[in-house]
């Protein structure tokens, strides 16, 4: 693995306790415990109606619950006292005859604890807390397909306080990415993005075109916390995003400060250049707007409450925090029970469909329900319902103290990072549960096209950052018409530093300096907010 000791240069100011923390690490995982159709949140004691990449630990099931993980015999991240579940859909490759295939990871998995506390609603100083044991929650929503948001990088200085999206609707949105990796080491110009910097799918010809090295899916987590072990039927109530989607002051009501934690997958999407089809996520969706994944913590007695104290490397590496073992077995970790009715299914691929028959939904609607999309099975038993709700508030001594689609227009005729026509989808979800059966209805009407939105200004870097010269240069403007709406798109180009690290050696086949450029990326994070805004 790549060594990640950067040049040290920089100061960095640790508050723990108080406020913003400029620290982070990034858990490994570089091997996997399956794919399957296992979801003990959404699904529990059945067959989930999608598949998920699972990672974390061996005795992961349809009933797991912290007490199940933490017997674990082995566990397919770096470090061993970590038996948590984390699980999401895989992406998928479906070919113009319909057939689909799994897109190779390119391991290892990433789940970064990003230490950012801020201020509570009423001005106080937050402190950092380990998740409970048995704390669980889902980001993302699975049966989105389509955006409120303005563009698929809005500028996020109106999302500083006061707090105003107390559905975390449109911070939801903002907190999957779908960013384009390539180094420069195949022939073409080499292309950086920034965390969570778009928030779809780009088309197959974009990505074929521009993304030599693959795409990295990411998922951000809510950080703020009201004190309950879970959320409801949907897993999310009790857990609110920070202003910045990762960082900044929490909202009335959810005054407690978890580490954020985000997913990050790579993706071999270059493995599929040239073929015509489409790629289409685990759940049946081609958008991205209904990425999404699920935590369950399970860490081994007192080390993730030393973790968040000791754990204070600001670029993130694993080996340096000195509470942590590291596991020698992480790579080789399979599910060590498969249930029967899963055990013949085939996922990778080449299929005629996904995994439980579930159905590909474009929107722009919301997916339904019952066709494999959630909360329901294609085949195999069938699910008993969404994962029995804990009530219960956390009693540890913390608690005690404080108690828009994607267009269909050819890839060259809008380049990426262009102005969305803004579509507004409304719609209500009720949910009442039924013994242990959960039944949603929705009320949905199909979005509008209304007049495109202004291109999102590009802002400077707060005044605490590093001084800098924030001029770009337009290059191009498009202008196009499609479905009566005219789109106008700016292509800028910004010079931007990047923070040189100590001597080491780095070859294109290790990938090791998109290491060192995102651990620097996630320091920044912690400086200036969300990770989905920047400079370009």
């Amino acid at each position: 693995m790549p060594s990640n000791n950067f040049g040290r240069a920089a100061t960095v100011a640790l508050t723990l306790g108080s406020t913003a923390v400029n620290a982070f690490w990034r858990l490994e995982c570089p091997g996997s415990i399956g794919l399957a159709r296992i979801d003990p949140l959404m699904d529990f004691d059945g067959v989930s109606g999608h598949v998920h990449a699972l990672k974390g630990g061996s005795a992961f099931s349809a009933k797991s619950k912290a007490e199940d993980l933490l017997k674990s015999k082995c566990t397919s991240c770096g470090v061993k006292q970590d038996k948590s579940a984390y699980w999401a859909p895989p992406l998928y490759f479906q070919a113009d005859d319909g057939t689909l295939e799994i897109v190779p990871e390119k391991p290892p998995f990433k789940a970064y604890y990003e230490l950012n506390a801020g201020k509570t609603a009423d001005g106080k100083d937050q402190t950092i807390e380990a998740f409970p044991n048995g704390f669980q929650m889902i980001a993302g929503d699975n049966l989105r397909r389509n955006t409120t948001l303005s563009g698929p990088d809005p500028d996020t200085s109106g999302f500083k306080g006061p707090y105003s999206d107390k559905s975390n609707n449109e911070r939801e949105q903002l907190a999957i990415g779908f960013n384009c990796m390539n180094y420069g080491f195949n022939g073409k110009p080499k292309n950086e993005e920034d965390a969570l910097y778009r928030h779809h799918m780009p088309e197959k010809s974009w990505i074929d075109e521009h993304c030599g090295d693959g795409i990295r899916l990411e998922l951000q987590f809510p950080s703020c916390w009201n004190g309950e072990m879970d959320g409801g039927v949907d897993h999310k109530d009790h857990v609110a995003y920070p202003e910045w989607i990762n960082g900044g002051d929490c909202p009335a009501g959810f005054d407690r400060r978890f580490p954020a934690l985000m997913f990050e997958t790579i993706v071999e999407t270059e493995k599929f250049v040239g073929k015509g089809g489409k790629f289409v996520l685990g759940n049946g969706d081609p958008t991205g707007y209904g990425y999404h994944g699920d935590f369950i913590s399970a860490w081994d007695e007192g080390v993730l409450e030393k973790a968040v104290t000791q754990c204070l490397d600001p670029y993130g590496d694993m080996k340096n925090c000195p509470v942590f073992e590291f596991a020698d077995d992480a790579a080789s970790c399979t599910l060590e029970t498969m249930p029967d009715e899963l055990k013949d299914e085939k996922n990778e691929g080449p299929i005629p469909h996904l995994p439980g028959g579930c159905e590909v939904q474009s929107g722009p609607e919301r997916a339904t329900k019952g066709k494999g999309a959630s909360g329901s099975s294609s085949g195999g038993k069938s699910s008993k319902g969404s994962s029995p709700v804990n009530k219960s508030k956390d009693e540890s001594p913390a608690a005690k103290k404080e108690s828009f689609p994607v267009a269909d227009a050819p890839a060259e005729s809008k380049p990426e990072g262009g102005v969305f026509a803004e579509t507004e989808q409304k719609h209500e979800d009720k949910h009442e549960e039924k013994k242990e059966e959960v039944e949603e209805k929705v009320e949905e009407k199909a979005p509008e096209p209304v007049a495109a939105a202004p291109a999102p200004e590009i802002t400077s870097a707060p005044q605490q950052a590093p001084a800098a010269d924030n001029a770009g240069k337009v290059i191009r403007t498009d202008i196009y018409t499609s479905n009566g709406i005219v789109y106008k798109n700016l292509v800028v180009v910004k010079e931007v530093t990047v923070m040189e690290g100590a001597k080491e050696k780095r070859t294109p086949e290790d990938g090791a300096e998109h290491l060192k450029r995102h651990a620097h990326r996630h320091e920044h994070v912690k400086r200036h907010g969300h990770g989905g805004r920047r400079l370009r």
